[in-house]
């Protein structure tokens, strides 16, 4: 078994209680119907700019980190991750943008809706703060190559998890897009990061196989916070 097989199915159980995790299932599910989704969505959008708004500066802090520590394999991560940080930029504000369009639709079939500028300013809940600082920690730590073991198990959510909300939330909405911009754009998109993630965990892993353990540590609880990411959603969102 070569390394990065090593981690993949070391990510295994990580990957596979988030699939099964029962508040992830029913948002990809008909069964929660178009009201609660709607709340849901409304919801993940507000909490996820926490989420979303550093990942730039994450990843190209991360990337600098790696280039100042060095060494085989090392350097040539941290060159790729500042590269390719850009992309990743003002990704938030499709968030605001869903979460206004999708109170405005509340409103419009009057249904009560929240005011977006209050569900913005909502406290952030346990799983955002593991998160964040999930990522300040890689970053400050010993080992910041760890990054991109959080951005390969994120971005590959959006073609499983988030591709499965995605059409769920075109059926039950009946929706143009116009409110699932960031959804749509993270599907399409991360197939290609996905690809650039994997190939350089696989270019890193064949010089430093050391690095596995961090990576499968990082890239575990990256699911584990999101898990709890969207189970908060979900309880937070009304029938």
């Amino acid at each position: 078994m070569t390394t990065i097989e090593s981690y993949e199915s070391a990510l295994d159980p990580a990957r596979t209680a988030f699939a099964q995790d029962p508040s992830v299932r029913l948002v990809q599910d008909p069964a929660i119907g178009e009201t609660r989704l709607e709340s849901f969505l409304i919801t993940f959008n507000a909490l996820g700019v926490a989420m979303t708004e550093p990942v730039e500066g994450w990843i190209r802090r991360a990337g600098q980190a790696c280039v100042d520590t060095g060494g085989s394999g090392t350097t040539e991560l941290g060159e790729a991750l500042q590269k390719h940080a850009a992309g990743e930029a003002d990704h938030h504000l499709m968030m605001i943008s869903d979460l206004r369009a999708l109170c405005d639709r509340r409103t419009r079939a009057g249904r009560p809706a929240p005011d977006p500028d209050d569900m913005l300013g909502l406290e952030w809940p346990e799983p955002v703060h593991r998160y964040r600082e999930l990522h300040e920690d890689v970053i400050a730590g010993d080992t910041p190559f760890a990054q991109i073991a959080i951005e390969n198990e994120i971005e590959l959510l959006s073609l499983g998890f988030g591709a499965g909300m995605l059409d769920n939330a075109r059926t039950l909405l009946h929706s143009d897009g116009s409110e699932l911009s960031f959804l749509d754009e993270h599907v399409s998109l991360d197939v290609g990061h996905t690809a650039f993630n994997k190939r350089q965990m696989a270019g890193f892993l064949s010089e430093r196989p050391d690095a596995l353990e961090p990576l499968v540590q990082a890239g575990t609880a990256a699911l584990d916070a999101y898990r709890a990411f969207v189970g908060h959603c979900l309880a937070l969102s009304p029938e």
